[in-house]
């Protein structure tokens, strides 16, 4: 496993109230902790004050990993399965040890009896890719390793597999109630989202979902919870956005035979809304050039969004590789580019208005344009108020952070 990808693990496990992981592995496996807790995320817990962190790893050393050290592994699992506050364990590996063969599922099954609590294998070799990859994966190993069952699925209930939960700040909260606000609107009870903060018990309620909502970023997983229980799954785009958020409404309305509850909830959120846009889109955002550096499921729905309020969106950086794709857009979009090369200082020194960006100041040399800080991560902007950014009120909250930005009065030379 690479680190990118187990910064996505460590997202998924910040993102489970009571879930441990454990990283076969030297002490290094603990740094990426680092960018989450208490920069990104001031509400984690993947650290605490005690020690008794929500990331462990067995500080193997490259001397070590060359010999068997089953025993430590078990150990090890059998301490965080013993806390109270542990509801599930985790555990994967780095690269110099996952390639000595471990095969830790079978460490988890040798335990059968020893363990109270789930115990779940991200298998390392799985996790090729970048953080949202990692992501993607642990919710795919939760899948499968929650034992998950049939036959308990209640009527007018869903669960919302593929929430990218990054951090448990008030923006990420509010998306959560938002996302069950819209499909209470349609008479769904949510059940379950994966993720949303919540502990293991909350994942396991998925098995009461008629239906699955999938999104982007967990849907190998969905697809796996909905061929289990028997759900009806669908896979929708991330609501960011007025197209998107309509788009998922429809087909989960048609999904769940509710396509006159959708309609009649769109046409009052949108009478809400679009009356709000009337001056502000003239006065801040028309013939204004913008850019974006961020997640490809969220890429999309800022180019629906530029396009509503008149920006010109002049390129994008997509963190993330291409295989998870983008947006078709006459703009430039660069994936994963060096933070030094010429297609990224040619894009920052592009006379743009306005930047909306997760966190880059240190990345992006020569750069003195205003940005909006967004998505993961954000060192900067923390949410203490519900304050979403999907569904209909995260457009309005959205769209009111970035005026707030082209407004400010700028110093020289900015």
């Amino acid at each position: 496993m690479n680190f990118p990808a187990l910064m996505g693990v460590y997202l998924a496990v910040n993102a489970v109230s009571d879930a441990h992981v454990l990283v076969d592995g030297p002490d290094c496996a603990l740094y990426k902790a680092h960018f989450i807790h208490g920069r990104h995320d001031l509400n984690s817990t993947l650290l605490r004050g005690s020690g008794r962190h929500r990331v462990a790893f067995t500080n193997v050393c490259s001397r070590g990993v060359v010999k068997e050290h089953d025993a430590i592994i078990q150990g090890q699992l059998q301490t965080l399965d013993a806390l109270d506050e542990s509801g599930l364990s985790m555990v994967t590996a780095l690269p110099m040890c996952s390639i000595t063969g471990v095969d830790y599922g079978r460490l988890i099954r040798s335990l059968n009896g020893r363990l109270k609590k789930p115990a779940v294998d991200i298998p390392p070799e799985s996790l090729v890719g970048d953080w949202l990859d990692g992501y993607a994966q642990t919710l795919s190993a939760l899948a499968r390793g929650l034992d998950i069952a049939a036959g308990r699925i209640r009527p007018g209930t869903a669960a919302i597999v593929g929430n990218l939960m990054d951090r448990n700040e008030a923006d990420h909260l509010a998306n959560v109630a938002e996302l069950s606000r819209m499909l209470a609107a349609l008479g769904l009870e949510t059940v379950s989202v994966w993720l949303s903060g919540q502990g293991a018990g909350a994942l396991k309620r998925v098995e009461e979902a008629s239906l699955i909502v999938s999104l982007p970023y967990g849907r190998v997983a969905a697809r796996r919870l909905a061929a289990v229980t028997g759900a009806k799954l669908v896979e929708t785009e991330l609501p960011f956005g007025l197209p998107k958020t309509t788009a998922l409404l429809r087909a989960v309305g048609q999904a769940a035979g509710k396509q006159a509850e959708a309609e009649a909830f769109i046409d009052a959120e949108l009478s809400r809304v679009i009356p709000r846009l009337k001056w502000i889109i003239p006065q801040y955002f028309l013939h204004r050039r913008a850019a974006f550096m961020g997640d490809p499921y969220l890429l999309g729905g800022f180019l629906d969004i530029a396009e509503d309020l008149g920006l010109s969106v002049e390129g994008a950086i997509v963190r993330g590789r291409k295989m998870h794709g983008g947006a078709d857009a006459p703009a430039s979009i660069l994936y994963e580019p060096p933070a030094f090369s010429q297609e990224v200082r040619r894009l920052v020194q592009t006379p743009l208005d306005l930047f909306v960006s997760c966190w880059c100041e240190a990345e992006l040399p020569g750069l003195t344009l205003p940005f909006v800080e967004f998505g993961f991560p954000s060192y900067r902007h923390h949410a203490l108020f519900d304050r979403p950014f999907l569904g209909f009120p995260g457009f309005l909250s959205f769209v009111e952070r970035m005026a707030d930005e082209l407004s400010r009065p700028r110093r020289k030379g900015r």
